[in-house]
């Protein structure tokens, strides 16, 4: 390790007392196997919840190698602050699938998103809320009391479709979308890049939609390439590299900054984060020195970076505190917990899932681990871990 590590975790197993087996639960007699729990009302009691979504297979199923993958009896169990919520059936008959990005926790509710031979499947709580043509994998999607919005790729092709309720309001057959719908200011927008003839070559042009608007981004002409644009408190923000300038470039509040980089490092991938007025910015390089590293801006200036032992798993910013978990190459080695400038260890043997495992509930930072043996996963909260009690691996944690 070439950075101290501050402060180690209290590793504390205390396994869920209410076991999904043993749930008092009710069947929904409108949806075939879906089951409710005692946590499903948790959203009501007007405090922020933190709600965990794990994938439970039978005992003796190795679910990391997962051959009999969209057959195989399975279910996406949510969790409420700890507490069992729902379980809904995965597998091809219900339109329901075992991919960890295929589902988020909005409002309380489970959104679930699946294609068949043809068409977009999207379900809530279990039950088909949308149905439509064509095959798109979902890499956004925010929802309210009433409408549903998704931004989706064709999983064969390019483009992105733009749609409320599974009716088209943005479509674009070539291009490319800068990833993620989220909401500035009330509005819901995202970002997106189009491919134009320009004196007999291709280039991209660089476009943001807020509410179904468009709007070209008036970016500099010099640019080589864009690595994100992202609209954070009204201000169109992005990051590219500039004909000219050796490193990347941030610009925002309405200034140009050169990102901090370690000498003779090449960046690979930049993602900023929008917190209130605040952005920061999280990335991996690369070095003749260092094979892949990860590394996060608190502003351009403000670089910190990690052992190249460890790859970044999943972030959070929340009340100004940045949270990030790295994952070790090594299973041998312990994970690394990054908590506003404060470093700490996983348990031995656990390893995060996706990038979407991280959030902070109430102050309390929670963190989705799972085993890399194959054994019950677990929640770490400041330090104590609690261990879940399903056969599988944690896919999400969100906070609401």
């Amino acid at each position: 390790m070439k950075r101290k590590i501050w402060i180690l975790a209290v590793f504390t197993a205390v396994v869920v007392s209410c076991g999904i087996e043993d749930l008092d639960v009710r069947p929904d007699t409108g949806r075939e196997d879906i089951w409710f729990g005692p946590g499903v009302n948790a959203g009501d009691s007007g405090r922020e919840v933190c709600y965990v979504t794990a994938f439970d297979y039978p005992e003796d199923y190795d679910w990391r190698t997962d051959k009999e993958k969209g057959s195989v009896k399975c279910s996406l169990v949510v969790f409420a602050d700890g507490v069992p919520m729902m379980k809904v059936p995965v597998g091809d008959r219900y339109e329901v699938s075992s991919d960890p990005d295929m589902h988020r926790m909005l409002g309380g509710h489970i959104y679930t998103d699946y294609s068949t031979d043809s068409e977009t499947v999207i379900k809530r709580d279990g039950k088909t809320l949308i149905r439509y043509p064509g095959r798109e994998m979902i890499c956004g999607m925010l929802a309210d009391e009433e409408d549903v919005y998704t931004l989706g790729h064709p999983r064969q092709g390019e483009g992105f479709t733009y749609r409320k309720n599974g009716e088209i309001l943005l479509e674009r057959s070539s291009g490319r979308s800068f990833g993620r719908l989220h909401y500035d200011r009330d509005s819901i927008c995202f970002a997106f890049a189009e491919p134009v003839l320009s004196q007999g070559d291709t280039v991209e042009r660089y476009y943001h939609c807020t509410n179904g608007r468009v709007s070209q981004a008036a970016l500099r002409e010099d640019i080589r390439k864009v690595w994100d644009i992202i609209s954070c408190n009204g201000e169109i923000c992005w990051i590219a590299s500039v004909t000219g300038i050796a490193r990347p470039v941030l610009y925002h509040n309405g200034s140009l900054s050169a990102m901090i980089l370690p000498e003779d490092s090449r960046p690979l991938t930049f993602n900023m984060l929008c917190e209130g007025d605040q952005l920061y910015v999280e990335g991996m390089f690369t070095s003749p020195e260092i094979s892949l590293a990860s590394a996060f801006w608190f502003r351009p200036g403000h670089c910190v970076s990690f052992d190249d032992g460890y790859l970044s798993a999943s972030h959070c910013v929340s009340g100004g505190s940045v949270n990030c978990v790295f994952n070790p190459l090594d299973d041998t080695c312990p994970g690394l917990i990054y908590r506003n400038g404060e470093e700490s260890t996983m348990p031995l043997g656990y390893a995060v899932m996706g990038n979407r495992c991280t959030a902070v509930a109430g102050g309390i930072l929670h963190i989705g681990l799972s085993s890399v043996d194959g054994d019950r996963p677990a929640i770490w909260r400041d330090g104590v871990t609690e261990v879940l009690d399903v056969c599988g691996y944690i896919a999400s944690v969100c906070s609401e």
